[in-house]
């Protein structure tokens, strides 16, 4: 195994240890979690203008039975530092039956910004949302910003070890300060969706290598470079951009919501 999908699924297991998770290797009944609202927060993984549609946690949200979420993400503006005004936005405030999706980072890394300094900020919301009734938050990890279009476009970390790039060293920096500050807690409140029950990272990186390994419905990564009549329902990308089409959206939305089976339902 990858050493850093080795050390994902090892701090995760830690991180979710008041659930008795199945991917540690151990089983438990748990009272299931029915979300009466799904908010989702960060860039535009989760568009509030819903560009594109559905969004990561719409999808999640009709998985639990929902009609949609309640998407507060920007997709030009969506660093980790939006956070906090995002979460002032939301209506109504929050509750304890609110679930609770991030996706962000992509744009920090795209910028190069600091890990070590920027997810403090992360792990900062997260505790404000606890700390006002919020019971369960979902974080989808970054996909690797160098094998997407607009990485491939511009050039950014060609060639790069997954492991080691600045897209690694953030998600490896996200599960560390998670598991440092939430490990252990009883209930179970913050899930990070990136273990071997919702493999989204090495899923990714393996649709987006050199010889793809295509996880269906995908043959395409960029429908406008693929001569396979690819479609949108088919193709990762429609432009070169590090937003997916709704089809991606829906097949990564389908993978946060696996990851809710570790100690919530």
């Amino acid at each position: 195994m990858n050493p850093i999908f080795s050390r994902i699924l090892k701090a995760l297991c830690t991180l979710v240890v008041a659930g008795m998770l199945s991917a540690c290797g151990s089983s438990s009944t748990v009272d299931p979690f029915k979300p009466t609202r799904v908010i989702g927060l960060g860039d535009g993984f989760n568009d509030s203008a819903r560009a594109i549609a559905p969004t990561v946690a719409d999808q999640v949200a009709i998985n639990f039975g929902l009609s949609s979420a309640v998407n507060m993400g920007q997709p030009t503006t969506g660093v980790i530092g939006d956070l906090s005004r995002q979460i002032g936005l939301v209506p109504g405030g929050f509750t304890s039956g609110d679930l609770v999706v991030i996706s962000v980072g992509t744009m920090d890394v795209q910028a190069r910004a600091s890990a070590s300094s920027e997810v403090p900020e992360l792990v900062r919301q997260i505790q404000w949302l606890l700390d006002r009734n919020v019971t369960h938050v979902l974080v989808m990890p970054i996909l690797d910003v160098s094998r997407t279009p607009w990485g491939v476009a511009n050039n950014f970390e060609q060639g790069s070890a997954a492991s080691t790039n600045s897209t690694g060293v953030f998600n490896e920096e996200v599960l560390s300060q998670l598991a440092a500050n939430f490990a252990g807690r009883s209930p179970n409140r913050v899930i990070y969706a990136n273990s071997g029950t919702s493999p989204i990272s090495s899923q990714f990186l393996g649709m987006t290598a050199s010889t793809p390994i295509w996880v269906s419905p995908f043959n395409c990564l960029k429908r406008a470079s693929c001569t396979n009549g690819a479609t949108a329902e088919t193709s990762l990308f429609d432009t070169s951009d590090t937003y997916l089409t709704a089809a991606g959206n829906k097949w990564i939305g389908n993978l946060l919501y696996n990851a809710t089976a570790q100690g919530w339902r």
